[in-house]
């Protein structure tokens, strides 16, 4: 049996989207296909510039909390702003990505969970002490379609 392929991150479905100038800033659920669950995280993109061949930039909820560290903060600017492409103004834009994660970090730890839909999987009729019965539904989440 061959599985449907889950991307881990998938930037149609979001809590929030902020334009920040040069960098698009997602509030999303990353898939972690190894835990086979997601969780909030920000996901940063260049809004302007050419994006083939850029890959986002996460950072996930169970990380946010190194990101209090301001050394680690600004080490992983650094790396950010070059893999976002901003070689030709590397130091501004570090600085910039440095305070917009900062910036976001209650949002990211405020967000809610990843959306789901209910579906009635099945119904089952259940006997309840004393005679009685009742009709029981027995339901299955799918995520809800966005954008």
């Amino acid at each position: 049996m061959i599985e449907a392929a889950r991307p881990a991150i998938d930037l149609t479905r979001y809590a929030f989207v902020r334009e920040l100038g040069d960098i698009r800033l997602y509030g999303t659920w990353y898939y972690d296909a190894e835990l086979d669950d997601d969780e909030p995280a920000l996901v940063l993109v260049p809004a302007l510039r050419q994006t083939h061949g850029i890959v986002p930039c996460v950072i996930a909820l169970s990380a946010a909390f190194r990101y209090t560290d301001p050394r680690h903060l600004a080490a992983v600017s650094l790396e950010f702003a070059k893999a976002l492409g901003f070689e030709d103004t590397v130091m501004a834009s570090a600085h910039k990505i440095g305070g917009i994660i900062h910036d976001h970090l209650l949002d990211l730890i405020t967000m809610p969970e990843n959306p789901t839909e209910a579906v009635v999987g099945a119904t089952a009729n259940v006997r309840i002490a004393g005679g009685r019965s009742r009709t029981i539904e027995i339901l299955d989440y799918l995520p809800i379609i966005q954008a």
